[in-house]
């Protein structure tokens, strides 16, 4: 089996999804070629520092202008007319690329790359089956295009509202967002706790914010060592280096247990040791919290597709949210005081958990 994924390095879901498609194939099939290609990166360096540069800065300094213009292109044609111009043009340069390697299948993770791949089917006439992976809980407009043959969406309620959008629903398939095969390997609580030296016996609470960290962490911190019940806390930081040393710093007057940890490939081993994840609610990491079956508290939403996902998971049950950082302690303790509460809550994660997602797309690439 020969495939080309195309994705965009635009925070870290949409590369860790292709990742997990490609390790997913090679468990089946040890003799195929899969191909990752960091598209915009690949076409144009320069276009790629300009497009996604831009996108990270804004998200971390002004994420509300990213939110009016995640609504707004919603529905703007005008918008979508231009996307839809650069990406033809872009989409050209990869033909190249497409002849030279002969892939079987195209698969996309990325909105960008998405629309390039119908460019790709409908003006420059290549006859592949192509598959797109929504990384997100809902479907914004610029992940939907016509002649795409499988979509792979994280939830049945996204069906309706992309048919509504002109999706045929026999190329609509809830499978679920994929995450790597490591991710359910089952790890030791009380080892994982005592390497952190944490104890089993107490609650333990998991804070982090994606492969960036970016969010409200510290001031979420700084309200958690407030709690009035016996916990302790792990907060992972990601490549967030400035957000590492804030936290050491705020650890050496606090009374709550902590252990911080940098960047790790190891979020299921934390994950699986915690009771509560305190985070903000990108898709890659609603989904390993959904298998490891850890509710959630929310906080700091990149406007637009995380307050959509928040949506998703408020709706059924899943998560609560912590609508003002400043009164997330009593959020939390009340939380705390009810075990039925996040039992209720685990269960609900389990029910919406997808763990077979990565071998049913795998059956659905053989099948197209």
């Amino acid at each position: 089996m020969r495939v080309l994924i195309l994705s965009v390095s635009a925070g870290g879901g949409h590369s860790h999804a292709a990742e997990a498609i490609k390790s997913y194939i090679k468990i089946y099939d040890k003799n195929s070629q899969v191909k990752i290609i960091d598209t915009l990166k690949y076409i144009n360096p320069i276009i790629d520092k300009v497009v996604i540069g831009g996108y990270l800065k804004t998200i971390k300094i002004t994420p509300s202008l990213f939110g009016k213009l995640y609504n707004y292109s919603e529905n703007d044609f005008a918008l979508s007319s231009l996307s839809a111009k650069i990406n033809e043009m872009l989409a050209y340069k990869l033909l190249p690329l497409i002849k030279k390697f002969k892939p079987e299948i195209l698969i996309t993770t990325h909105p960008f790359t998405t629309e390039m791949l119908s460019i790709l089917k409908r003006k420059y006439k290549v006859d592949l089956p192509g598959m797109s992976i929504i990384t997100d809980y809902t479907p914004h407009s610029f992940w939907l295009h016509q002649n795409i043959d499988a979509y792979i969406v994280a939830n049945s309620d996204m069906i309706d509202e992309m048919v509504l959008k002109g999706i045929p629903k026999k190329n609509i398939h809830p499978l679920g967002i994929p995450v790597n095969p490591k991710f359910m390997n089952k790890h030791n609580k009380k080892y994982t706790l005592e390497q952190l030296n944490l104890k089993e016996n107490v609650t333990t609470l998991l804070i982090m914010g994606g492969s960036l960290g970016i969010g409200k962490i510290s001031d979420v911190y700084k309200e958690l060592i407030k709690v009035n019940k016996n916990i302790q806390i792990i907060a992972i930081t990601g490549n967030n280096k400035k957000l590492y040393y804030e936290l050491l710093n705020l650890q050496k007057t606090s009374n709550k247990k902590t252990s911080i940890i940098g960047y790790t490939n190891e979020v299921n081993k934390y994950m699986q040791a915690c009771d509560l994840l305190l985070t903000k609610p990108g898709g890659l990491t609603i989904t390993e919290a959904l298998i490891c079956n850890i509710p959630l508290a929310l906080f700091s939403p990149i406007p637009g597709q995380e307050e959509k996902n928040a949506e998703f998971l408020l709706k059924h049950n899943l998560a609560i949210k912590l609508k003002n950082i400043k009164d997330c302690r009593e959020t939390i303790e009340k939380l705390l005081s009810s075990p039925n509460t996040l039992k209720t809550m685990r269960d609900n994660c389990s029910k919406f958990s997808k763990p077979y997602c990565g071998n049913n797309i795998y059956n659905l690439i053989n099948s197209l």
